[in-house]
């Protein structure tokens, strides 16, 4: 398959009014530790369900859902430490064990926290944030803003706790990767950070975001026919690579770009980047970002994994007529292949 690579002068703009419009955004998808599944929430399509997908054989198995969420339209989905399916639903958190007796149950509510979304958890054992859940969100029903993140710390008395973010309107889309880097979204664009987790248990909140913007790929345009434009909706550090899916209005890509080797700006930099660090990070980033799909219409259900060395990257692809959202696997060369169709409804 032919990648193209996107030129280093390309410019992001982000403004208010924009950034207004954006399509919502929600981690919808994780695969298995052993990279053999996916399990995913079909609220990205606006259905209702969550189902494991096996990938050798397209198979689809729907999560055995209570009555109360049987119509339920789920779109926030992460992997436990232990590999099992956190997910959202009616203001609160669920997780989904295969072959438990009782294989869904509700585990915490999410308040004070409104229209959470988002949901991911720090799995690297041994650090503050160990087993912490984060989601993104407001307290206000009348914020403007897609809000920002907020965290759990495990164990039955603890409620979730702001976690500070000066001069940024929004963190979303937030994930953690295999060694514990933190890769979030903001205004579109691809960040780099860590929580600062506060000394002070009365601050009344779990900590500080500290990070910064280390690839500008929020896509925009405009003309007489309304053009167009897509944001970073999901982010999946995999390996040695970084993958994003793109979402706008009737468009959609997948992209990557090198992990870099170390966090621009993290809790333990000490000083912020100057101009020109910041300035060569999103160079490079830019400089080396592929595109693996582009021309789409739709994509949900994103996800990346290295498992011995082995990629995977999955999604949701365009639908066929007759047999529904085709499921699409990457394995790092060629063109992304069908596994399987999700059923129309």
């Amino acid at each position: 398959m032919s990648r193209f690579r996107l030129p280093v002068l390309f410019v992001s703009a982000s403004l208010a009014l924009t950034f207004s419009l954006q399509l919502s955004v929600a981690n919808e998808a994780f695969f298995s530790k052993d990279g053999k599944t996916v399990t995913m929430g079909l609220g990205g399509r606006g259905r209702a369900g969550l189902v494991q997908v096996d990938i050798a054989t397209g198979k689809i198995t729907p999560a055995p859902l209570p009555a109360e969420l049987k119509d339920e339209s789920i779109d926030s989905v992460a992997a436990g430490s232990e590999g099992e399916a956190l997910f959202l639903a009616k203001d609160g958190v669920w997780v989904w064990t295969p072959g438990a007796a009782k294989p869904v149950k509700h585990v915490y509510t999410t308040a004070p926290v409104l229209g959470a979304t988002d949901l991911f958890v720090a799995t690297v054992p041994g650090t503050p944030l160990t087993d912490c859940l984060f989601v993104s969100g407001n307290e206000s029903a009348d914020a403007t803003s897609m809000g920002s993140f907020y965290g759990r710390k495990p164990g039955g008395k603890h409620t979730f706790q702001s976690v500070f973010c000066r001069r940024v309107s929004d963190a979303t889309g937030g994930v953690f990767s295999s060694d514990g880097r933190l890769f979030f979204i903001t205004q579109g664009d691809v960040w780099e950070g860590g929580i600062q987790v506060d000394d002070d248990t009365g601050a009344g909140r779990l900590g500080t975001l500290v990070g910064a913007r280390i690839a500008p790929l929020g896509i925009l345009n405009t003309d007489e026919a309304n053009a167009g434009g897509m944001w970073v909706q999901h982010v999946a550090p995999a390996g040695k690579w970084i993958y994003a899916q793109l979402r706008g209005r009737h468009m959609a890509a997948i992209m990557r770009m090198p992990l870099p080797a170390k966090p621009l700006y993290s809790p333990t930099s000490g000083d912020s980047p100057s101009s020109k660090d910041q300035l060569d990070a999103m160079s490079y980033s830019l400089n080396k970002t592929e595109i693996i799909a582009e021309d789409m219409e739709f994509a949900a259900g994103f996800c990346a994994t290295e498992v011995g060395g082995k990629l995977r990257v999955f999604y949701f692809g365009d639908a066929d007529e007759d047999k529904g959202l085709a499921m699409m696997l990457w394995e790092g060369a060629g063109k992304p292949r069908v596994i399987g169709h999700l059923p129309q409804e």
